[in-house]
């Protein structure tokens, strides 16, 4: 349906302009990462509304009709992605990479949603560092064991846990689920205090990429908030951050900022987004529409033709892909490997999250793959369990 927005909202990052309605779906659960033990429980999950509205000065992308009382982060809710190999080799580098670049060690690590410890536990080895994460998900019975020298505080992140001994603050795909991300980062910079070294590393979803590739999958209630690199270096640097490095990454997935403080400005000063970028926007309704349209025709001559059908990835662009097409019977599986999710039911649409290896005793002839950066990886599997089926990227 077409968007409304909210009239008059002014921007939440720069401030200097009204949100323009610009796409809408009605009814999306609230919460992708839920791990629902059973079907019903799953398609009878909570709902809310995508309104969104875009900022013509910065590009800054946000959901109009979110309601923060509607999300709920605790031990329920697991979206990590590091049983990939894929991404374990991502995250390794990337370690790596702060590390080399900031000679971050024998130092002292926060990580804002750092959900299990998994990459704060990996910067602080690599480095000999000390860490301490803060997450309101963070289940240390099911979590994998720390190292001493690794904390993760069950609640969630506020000013007062940065303090002067911070020399890395790590935000990862954390700014894009809070209603007021410019407010966050000026509530961070508030909490560094005077110290001018101390390294800020930011990285979100890009949204440029789900604008261009038409990707409705990665539209989804918990992400109130969604940058392009115009609207990320707005907001950052409008809060008292030096940008060093701005960078897309993950097959451009992903949007990364390093930052260190600088003096806080007196008013916004919003990079305007490229034209381009605009008409993208601008005309997305009508694209994506089409685009679930082809989607949707293909599923129903798969289901016609008896074509047995599993998708493979239990996150959130499976949420989103599923629910915008309202599909629970065409496709009743989908492939996980993590071990967590497996077992529960995929919010919205109720799909069974089954391992790998189910695929075995019940081969498909279609496997939709929901991440296309994961094909090589998931093709592989297939081969190695000896699966014999077409592989068609969402």
């Amino acid at each position: 349906m077409k968007a409304t927005g909210n009239p008059g909202l002014r921007c939440p990052v720069c401030d200097t302009a009204d949100l323009r309605p610009f796409y809408a779906q009605l009814g999306v659960p609230t919460h992708v990462g839920i791990l629902w033990p059973t079907r019903e429980e799953a398609v009878d999950c909570p709902r809310g509304d995508l309104d969104l509205g875009y900022c013509p000065a910065c590009g800054f992308v946000y959901n109009t009709g979110f309601d923060a009382d509607l999300n709920a982060y605790g031990h329920s809710y697991d979206n990590a992605l590091h049983f990939s190999a894929v991404f374990q080799a991502y995250e390794q580098d990337l370690a790596q990479r702060l590390i080399d670049t900031y000679d971050i060690r024998d130092s002292d690590v926060v990580e804002i949603g750092s959900g299990s410890g998994h990459f704060l536990g990996l910067v602080c080895a690599l480095g000999e560092n000390r860490g301490t994460g803060f997450d309101p998900s963070y289940d240390a019975e099911h979590a994998e064991p720390l190292p001493a020298r690794v904390q993760v505080v069950n609640e969630y992140f506020s000013r007062e846990h940065v303090d002067a001994k911070a020399d890395l603050v790590v935000c990862r795909h954390v700014l894009e689920h809070v209603d007021d991300p410019a407010g966050m980062l000026r509530s961070l910079r508030e909490g560094i205090g005077d110290r001018s070294d101390t390294v800020l590393y930011l990285e979100v979803p890009n949204g440029l990429l789900a604008l261009r590739r038409l990707s409705v999958g990665d539209l989804i209630y918990e992400h109130v908030s969604y940058f392009l690199a115009s609207s990320l270096r707005t907001a950052v640097e409008s809060a008292g951050f030096e940008i060093l490095d701005l960078r897309e990454s993950y097959d451009g997935q992903f949007l990364s900022v390093e930052a260190r403080p600088t003096q806080v400005p007196q008013a916004p000063r919003p990079t305007a987004p490229d034209p381009d970028v605009l008409a993208d926007i601008q005309a997305f309704d009508e694209h994506a529409r089409k685009r679930v349209t082809e989607w949707a025709d293909l599923l129903d001559r798969l289901a016609a033709a008896d074509e047995r059908v599993v998708a493979w990835g239990a996150g959130a662009k499976a949420v989103g892909f599923f629910n915008v097409l309202g599909v629970t019977t065409d496709v009743d599986r989908v492939v996980d490997v993590n071990p967590r999710k497996q077992g529960t039911f995929l919010a919205g649409t109720g799909q069974a999250v089954v391992p790998p290896d189910a695929l075995v005793t019940d081969p498909p002839g279609t496997v939709l793959v929901m991440n296309p950066y994961y094909a090589t990886e998931i093709g592989q599997m297939l081969a190695d369990l000896g699966v014999d089926a077409n592989v068609q990227t969402v």
